[in-house]
This record gives C-alpha cells, sequence and structure tokens, in this order.
C-alpha cells in the first residue's frame, strides 16, 4: 500500500485552522494503524515537520495534533499561526500510510538522513541494529 495524497486543512483570518472543512478532511483518513506525516508547504514543495503512528486510529493521532494536543511543536505552529494570522503559512497538510507496522515505518522516516529528518519529532526513534532504511524500504512487509 502507498502514501495518501497530501490533503489540506486550511486556516481562516483569524489564523485558527477552519473547524468544519478541517474535521472533513481529518475524516478522510483512516480509523486504523498507520503512520502519518504532517507538513506545510512552499510553492510546489512540502517540507515535512513530523511523522508520527498509531496502533489504533491515524484519524484520532490527526484530530489530536490539529487541535493542539500533540506533539509541542505542531501545537506551537498552531499557537504561532493564531497570534500572527499574517505569518505565510496558508495551510497545513497530512499525509498517511495504513500499516500494522506502523512502529517500523515511522522509525525510518524518522531515522532518514539529515535533509529528510522531520523538524518537530522531539523523540528520535531508531531503526533496529542492523536495519538499514533502504531495507524497510525495499521489502515487502505485508500481504
Amino acid at each position: 500500500m502507498a502514501w495518501s495524497e497530501w490533503i489540506e486543512c486550511n486556516f481562516d483570518s483569524k489564523g485558527e485552522l477552519k473547524l468544519k472543512l478541517n474535521t472533513q478532511a481529518v475524516g478522510r483518513s483512516p480509523n486504523s494503524s498507520g503512520v502519518y506525516a504532517i507538513s506545510t508547504k512552499t510553492g510546489n514543495n512540502y517540507h515535512t515537520h513530523y511523522v508520527g503512528r498509531s496502533g489504533r486510529s491515524i484519524r484520532g493521532r490527526l484530530q489530536s495534533h490539529l487541535t493542539g494536543k500533540g506533539n509541542k511543536v505542531i501545537a506551537g505552529l498552531l499557537k504561532n499561526k493564531k497570534q500572527l494570522p499574517s505569518d505565510p503559512t496558508q495551510a497545513l497538510y497530512f499525509a498517511y500510510l495504513e500499516t500494522k507496522e506502523n512502529k517500523l515505518i515511522e522509525a525510518a522516516y524518522i531515522d532518514a538522513k539529515a535533509e529528510d529528518r522531520p523538524l518537530a519529532n522531539l523523540i528520535r526513534a531508531k531503526l533496529p541494529k542492523g536495519l538499514r532504511e533502504e531495507d524497510v524500504f525495499g521489502s515487502q512487509l505485508e500481504d
């Protein structure tokens, strides 16, 4: 299974995420285990700030993050936008990958090469000793 497309969550003129539209956007994510990424966008380039996982519900974790109750750095980004609505960040984006191997896939993305590493992951996940990022991404982990 592949990652979803990036899904957009817009801010209103007061710097708050538009609740109704974003509830619908988050509702497009699965209520099952997997990995997700939260990013911003400049031009056509997405900048991943956080990669997380859930053993139960990707949707539940995303709802938590987008209400400021998840990762502290994402909560700070939301708070900053609310205090400075003129901040150029127009939207947050998320993408997800449904998988039962959520711990391993999350670790591979967080333990990625420095130029690809998410900015807001406060706890650094590591792949098991001897397992490389290429081994994870190049293998068939699930049916």
